[in-house]
């Protein structure tokens, strides 16, 4: 009896030691994460000769804490904190605006307002992921932990003990069905030489899918780089397809 009593507690030890490094790695410092942003495959038809000059100028970044910081715990998350970005959201958001603009040529882009028909400005009101986790996901590894133990156990106390561990180590390790997405908002604003706003839109460009991920932790860095380029690609896509329409309606295209 107590040599079964000892492995028992062996038994828990080790399920608990597994549990808390799951844990541990999880909070773990993460790697930076980069903004492999997509290119352009073609420019905007129609906009030849005769662009009109522009230049990129504040880029305000007005998102709320909770995308800055980070939060939310395993059944909703929203990620990456600020400093996990390998550069600040807004300087992210300017080399990707410029790259759109340049690889369209939608625009002539300048660098100082004085050689410039326009001045672009932006605002960032959303730049972020969301992972969702259903909670049932959760019961899955205790379940098949259990006929595990069933299973491995000889008799009632080591079927419970073998199949509490084996629930542990599924915890830790089996990827569960998560739903994750992207999301960008971001306002532009053209300004003319008087300083005058002569154009304002405001577009969201969103992607989601579902991913497999552990209870215990998340690759945000897998994560972001996939979902938040493709994001604020169909954002920027509807922002500067409007500002086309405005180009050609107040004729600066042929200016």
């Amino acid at each position: 009896m107590i040599r079964s009593h000892r492995s028992g507690l062996v038994t828990w030890g080790l399920a608990l030691a597994v549990a808390a490094a799951a844990l541990l790695c999880s909070s773990c410092s993460r790697p930076t994460i980069d903004f492999p942003y997509p290119g352009e495959k073609m420019s905007f038809p129609g906009m030849g000769g005769g662009l009109p000059t522009v230049t990129i100028g504040s880029i305000l970044d007005l998102r709320p804490d909770e995308q800055r910081l980070g939060d939310g715990h395993y059944s909703g998350i929203t990620y990456p904190a600020d400093r996990y970005w390998r550069m600040p959201v807004d300087d992210l958001y300017r080399a990707a605006l410029t790259r759109d603009i340049q690889q369209t040529r939608l625009a002539e882009l300048v660098p100082l307002a004085s050689q410039a028909d326009y001045i672009l400005e932006a605002e960032i009101h959303s730049f972020h992921c969301r992972l969702e986790r259903n909670s049932f996901s959760f019961l899955l590894p205790p379940a098949l932990g259990m006929t595990v133990g069933m299973v491995w156990g000889d008799d009632g106390s080591s079927k419970l003990k073998r199949g509490l561990f084996a629930s542990f180590i599924g915890l830790a390790l089996m990827p569960l069905p998560a739903a994750n997405s992207g999301e960008c908002e971001v306002t532009l604003s053209l300004r003319d030489r008087t300083g005058e706003v002569v154009w304002q839109q405001t577009c969201i460009g969103e992607i989601d899918g579902t991913v497999y991920v552990e209870a215990t932790s998340r690759d945000d860095k897998k994560l972001a780089e996939k979902f938040m380029p493709q994001a604020v690609k169909r954002c920027n896509a509807c922002l500067l397809g409007q500002l086309r329409q405005f180009f050609f309606g107040s004729g600066a295209a042929d200016s």
